[in-house]
């Protein structure tokens, strides 16, 4: 159940944003599983799904971190805009046709989701616990 406002709206909590993390993983899975099996076109979809999705996760995730006044909100956001970096250049790459859609490329899509929600992921998440923003316990942060 979401948290909810004095007024007894719900806001925005840990539950859409886990949600997420498991759909950009999903992600991930689905473009090493095109990249592996040759499916260019596949991939390339995907990997627009994965930059689409970002965008919108980190702005619902800095709106969050806002609303609950996360102290490690500069840095959160500093490194979502490094990866929003990073996700643009892929889609320009994959654009003009010069994006190599190897496993490597799965593999490093992977590391670099696995550290977000291991580092600055969780420690956002154990702090909307802590707070009482969010009820359970954290879990493991996933293996890169």
């Amino acid at each position: 159940m979401l948290p909810t406002a004095a007024g007894g709206e719900k806001i925005p909590g840990l539950s859409e944003m886990e949600r997420e993390h498991q759909l950009q993983i999903a992600l991930v899975d689905a473009f090493e599983k095109a990249v592996g099996a040759n499916a260019r076109v596949e991939a390339g979809r995907i990997l627009e799904q994965m930059a689409d999705l970002s965008e919108m996760h980190f702005l619902a995730e800095e709106l969050v971190m806002r609303l609950h006044q996360y102290p490690g909100f500069h840095e959160h956001a500093a490194e979502h805009a490094i990866l929003l970096k990073e996700m643009h250049a892929l889609r320009r790459e994959h654009a003009a046709g010069t994006l190599d859609l190897t496993l490597d490329l799965a593999a490093r899509l992977r590391r670099t989701l696995a550290n977000h929600l291991g580092g600055t992921d969780f420690a956002l998440s154990a702090y909307m616990r802590r707070a009482g923003i969010a009820g359970k316990a954290p879990g493991a942060p996933p293996s890169p």
